[in-house]
């Protein structure tokens, strides 16, 4: 299982104990580095996340030697995890309506998880046991962790996405000159969403951003730029290889593909503070 796979799993509600899930993690293979966008290991995230559970029973159990504070574990801002958010994770994610839900459900989390430190604290531990393994704690326990999740997953597709797009003219010129071992056809090539870039269009990327104005923008762009390379593969199918080697250079294929590029990075961008 890769570190993507294994977030995926988490986003779709796969089951298991915290423990079974950091034994999963841990045995996938993968480069931990490949976890960390935006200044955030999603992974390290997922993972203290969860452990907080480990930590109040231990608390709640007596054998805990943290010096836990309910005024500090009931803030949003106070964990690694709340620091990235009003840090470089807004600034990064703060247009996306996954990054909006976990940041309150985080803030819930950490408002549940400083009511069953306090009954801890009280001295009535079956009561801050109960509230640790039942209602709303568990809840936006695993909200924050799912949300965690399908953020990541919509952040690396996209980047996967992008990169893709950049690679088409390298593999439209190999195909052309005979240095390719794909098999393109014109009419697969004209269409939006047979590419890594289309499928994220009409997947996640659409449920994430459908009501974004910029998102419109760049499935239209993205639709055009296929015809554009369904057309140089029509011209280079007549034999005339020299002149759809031409038309990747100049013409309706580079306009079109800039034109996506300058989509992506609108739809990406940061909103501008209003004056």
């Amino acid at each position: 299982m890769g570190m993507l796979d294994w977030f995926k799993g988490i986003m779709k509600g796969d089951k298991g104990t915290p423990e079974q899930a950091l034994a999963a993690a841990a045995g996938t293979g993968s480069d931990e580095n490949g976890a960390e966008i935006a200044g955030l290991n999603f992974k390290t995230a997922v993972d203290a996340h969860m452990k907080w559970k480990v930590r109040l029973e231990s608390y709640i159990s007596g054998t805990s030697t943290e010096q836990l504070k309910v005024e500090v574990v009931c803030r949003d801002d106070q964990c690694p995890l709340g620091k990235w958010i009003y840090d470089q994770g807004g600034e990064k994610f703060g247009y996306s309506e996954t990054f909006f839900d976990m940041k309150v459900h985080h803030a819930m989390f950490h408002r549940c998880a400083g009511k069953v430190l306090a009954a801890a604290q009280a001295g009535d531990s079956e009561s801050a046991t109960r509230l640790l393994n039942t209602g709303e704690y568990v809840k936006a326990s695993e909200r924050v962790k799912m949300l965690l999740a399908r953020l990541f997953v919509m952040a690396s597709e996209g980047k996967e996405a992008i990169d893709s797009h950049v690679r088409w003219k390298a593999r439209l010129r190999d195909f052309i000159q005979g240095k390719s071992q794909e098999d393109l056809k014109a009419d697969a090539v004209s269409r939006d969403d047979q590419c890594t870039l289309g499928k994220w269009i009409y997947g996640i990327g659409g449920e994430r951003f459908s009501s974004n104005p910029a998102f419109s923008v760049l499935k239209s762009r993205h639709a055009q730029f296929h015809r554009c390379a369904g057309d140089v593969l029509e011209v280079a199918g007549r034999g005339d290889s020299q002149t759809a080697l031409h038309m990747l250079e100049e013409g309706a294929y580079p306009d079109a593909s800039e034109q996506v590029a300058a989509a992506i990075v609108k739809l990406f961008q940061k909103p501008s503070p209003v004056a």
